[in-house]
């Protein structure tokens, strides 16, 4: 388990009563690996329940093949360290257990008078890569897993404003986008469709632990406290999680309940930036062992963050204030040693007074809008999973239901020359989008220590949603465009994959998902006063596609320190229906779904002595019939096949230690994104590239500990770099952003029960263009910018209980 964790806190006063209650029960935090757990494992091979330890107590275990000890699969039940359990389950094998540090151990032979079995997997020395995975489905190690992964572990998780834009970084290939809180587009691995969020389904599949929280949204910018670690696989995920993960995964995964022991945290975090007033936070968290092996862990958090834009015309300095508050409970029972119940409900309610970007050239934060563009962003989420964990494999059935929320508004008076009667020139658009999703998901995992592994399942989901965009003059309140709009996806898909040791140091996998949707979309525009728009229109439609999406691996170890792989899959969208564009031109009235195809070349390396790793990744994509959500020279969007494109690029994130106390890493991209056969309306767009996706992007993070006079202080810095990129495909111009650095320094000391933290971010106060976009409506009237958010310092008080 990781040292201090960032926690959410309780409004006013949940704060205090966490704290009386952690006074009344007077109980001391510990160490992961010191702290006494109820175990009741049953008998299993050594690496399944080193598995089930290592999730159980949150520690790492690395070194030998566990296969390679010889030992014998035996019941664990008691109360016991997790150390004092390792050497338990080791008992009279041939491997004995040594400690790396407060959280990591090793496997040692003890001696080579037994052979090793025919077909073991090598294991590299212990690192932060053995922290156990479940994003691939088979839980595994980072270096055991043949295909491009990263995990962002605290303490670079835990930061006073942590978010997935702060989190990029630290994942090669990763990109979120900057429009604002809750209207950001996370991309990965060089590809993208456009930067506006509309009828397209989201190209990364964000997940909550096991549930998928996004269909055709924005990432809805939970903040996040509480958290294990961020997971995300690159490359096309189209075998094992279907249409929503076109380029990858992205898995935010929460700390569990724990069953035998209480624990709780309050916070409290003042933010200061050099525009703008104070902000603020405050975080709670509570675990609360339950009679009967279950457990409650509750975490709430309330934020206010204080803007930075000043609008001349509306007379306010910081009008881009957001607010954001919501919740997690999650509850755990263990109902039979193999037998688990989990369920998560999580909420949060996020709205921002205005938008972040500015206008012209009165300076880096100031413009002048006559109308605020508000934003709201509303999630809530219930996720339910029953868990059967046997000596033959793991079975698990989860089910889950979203509701997603979202409402936007643009001052969009640069549309009045395209309106057909008289208006007063202020006009305002506004749209409403209501997203319902559920889903079920039943699967088996066979158990990881054998040869011939595989995992099987079936999925379903039906996706409804309802759209309503409406643009009114503000004066006379006549309606100048009004639609209704609801889309129902229903998908069912059967899945497998089997991966096979078919000789000692060589695997083999191969996987196929098999999948039917249905597309329904039903329309109605009630009222259009625009050129080159029919007045009113109806349309309704089904789209069905069969689409069968594929993975073929090679990897070979040829030692403890190295593997190599090679890998190829696909992922595929359903197409769907144009309806605000029920104009009289030549725009499609539906648009095809689109494949993207993958083959990529890897090697992971980690030195003998744990200093050094380097992960690396040459890949090439070839994407066809791209589906884009784009803009008319009205403002409006409109959804179609934007035509061909590819990428080939190299990923590189490595890491080196040179002393026990620093470490440095670097993440790196360099790819050649471009199209190669467009869409006849948009000629332009040829050899720009891909919208928001740079050539080149680097980042390098430093951590290293010190004392400073007397306090044990844990520092951090990271710096990053994008190169340029175009932001639209544009049908008269391709619009561009110039690059831009960025640097956030970091320091915490851990006081006993307090954990003191100071952060900066933006550093040098860099005012440097991060996002070229912001209103659709006035793109042609003047440059459009948004700064990097200023210099900010935060200052946070953590109490642990």
């Amino acid at each position: 388990m990781p040292a201090r964790r960032q926690t959410p806190s309780i409004f006013a006063a949940g704060l205090l009563t966490v704290s009386l209650c952690a006074s009344l029960l007077g109980v001391p935090a510990a160490r992961a690996a010191d702290r006494a757990y109820d175990f009741n494992l049953p008998a299993a091979p050594l690496s399944q329940a080193l598995i089930t330890l290592a999730a159980r107590s949150g520690i790492s275990v690395g070194g030998v093949d566990p296969a390679q000890c010889d030992a014998t699969a035996r019941a664990l039940k008691g109360r016991f360290s997790a150390h004092t359990a390792l050497r338990k389950l080791v008992l009279g094998s041939q491997c004995r257990v040594e400690r790396v540090d407060a959280v990591t151990f090793r496997l040692v032979r003890e001696t080579r008078s037994a052979q090793p079995r025919p077909i073991a997997r090598p294991t590299p020395p212990p690192s932060n890569d053995d922290i156990p995975l479940i994003v691939v489905r088979h839980p595994s190690r980072l270096f055991d897993t043949p295909a491009g992964i990263s995990v962002v572990a605290p303490p670079l998780l835990s930061g006073n404003d942590t978010d997935l834009s702060s989190l990029a970084p630290h994942v090669a290939g990763m990109t979120v986008t900057n429009l604002g809180p809750g209207r950001d587009k996370i991309f990965l691995r060089g590809v993208s469709d456009s930067v506006l969020t509309g009828r397209t389904q989201s190209m990364v599949g964000l997940y909550l632990d096991d549930t998928p929280i996004t269909y055709n949204a924005p990432d809805p910018d939970l903040l996040l406290v509480d958290m294990a670690r961020l997971e995300v696989l690159k490359g096309p995920q189209g075998n094992l999680y279907g249409q929503g993960a076109l380029s990858g995964v992205v898995r935010l995964v929460t700390n569990k309940p724990q069953l035998d022991h209480f624990e709780a945290e309050a916070g409290v975090a003042l933010g200061t930036a050099s525009e703008g007033k104070p902000s603020w936070r405050t975080t709670g968290m509570i675990n609360l062992p339950l009679p009967g092996e279950a457990a409650l862990r509750a975490v709430v958090w309330d934020e206010k963050s204080a803007g930075f834009i000043k609008d001349e015309a509306l007379t306010k300095n910081a009008s881009n204030d957001t607010e954001r508050s919501g919740g997690r409970l999650s509850f755990k029972w263990q109902a039979t040693p193999t037998l688990t119940l989990d369920s998560t409900f999580i909420v949060q309610d996020l709205r921002s007074s205005n938008s972040q970007y500015v206008v012209g050239r009165m300076g880096p934060y100031r413009r002048a809008l006559s109308l605020a563009e508000p934003h709201d962003n509303i999630f809530q989420n219930l996720a339910v999973g029953v868990t059967r964990e046997t000596p033959a494999g793991t079975w698990r059935l989860a089910l889950n239901r979203l509701r997603h929320k979202i409402h936007s508004g643009y001052d969009a008076q640069p549309i009045g020359r395209y309106v057909t009667i008289p208006n007063s020139g202020v006009l305002f658009f506004e749209e409403d989008q209501t997203i319902r999703l559920s889903s079920v998901e039943a699967s088996y995992v066979s158990p990881p220590d054998r040869p011939v592994r595989w995992l099987a399942g079936v999925f379903a989901a039906r996706s409804e949603e309802s759209f309503t965009p409406l643009l009114i003059d503000v004066f006379t309140r006549r309606t100048l465009y009004d639609e209704d709009r609801s889309d129902r996806i229903d998908d069912v898909a059967a899945f497998a994959k089997v991966t096979w040791d078919f000789a000692p140091k060589w695997s083999v996998s191969a996987g196929l998902r098999a999948q039917k949707s249905r597309h329904r979309t039903l329309s109605d525009i009630a009222r259009v006063r625009l050129v080159d728009y029919a007045p009113t229109g109806r349309i309704t439609g089904v789209i069905k596609a069969t689409p069968v999406t594929h993975e073929l691996m090679l990897s070979y170890q040829p030692s403890t320190t190295l593997m190599l792989y090679a890998l190829s899959s696909d992922g595929f969208r359903t197409g769907g229906f144009n309806t605000t564009t029920a104009q009289k031109t030549i725009i499609p009235a539906t648009y095809r779904g689109d494949r993207l195809h993958s083959i990529e070349a890897g090697m992971k390396y980690r030195a003998p002595d744990g200093r050094l790793r380097v992960d690396a990744a040459l890949f090439h994509i070839d994407w066809r019939d791209i589906q884009s959500d784009q803009l008319r020279a009205t403002g409006l969007p409109v959804t179609l096949n934007i035509g061909d494109g590819s990428n080939t690029g190299i990923e590189i994130e490595g890491g080196w230690r040179p002393r026990d106390t620093l470490t440095v890493q670097v993440r790196a991209q360099f790819s050649d994104p471009n199209l190669h056969k467009t869409n006849r309306l948009y000629p332009k767009v040829l050899e720009e590239g891909m919208p928001y996706i740079s050539h080149n992007m680097v980042s390098l993070t430093t951590q290293w500990r010190r004392r400073l006079w007397g306090l044990p202080l844990e520092n951090a810095a990271v710096l990053s770099y994008r190169d340029g990129s175009p932001l639209n495909y544009g049908i008269t111009r391709v619009i561009r952003m110039k690059g831009y650095t960025n640097l956030d320094l970091s320091s915490s000391a851990d006081l006993g029960p307090y954990t003191i933290a100071l952060r900066v971010t933006n550093a040098t106060g860099n005012k440097s263009n991060s996002f070229a976009y912001g209103n659709p409506f006035a793109l042609d009237t003047a440059p459009q910018n948004t700064p990097l958010r200023p210099r900010t310092l935060w200052l946070s008080v953590n109490r642990h209980f």
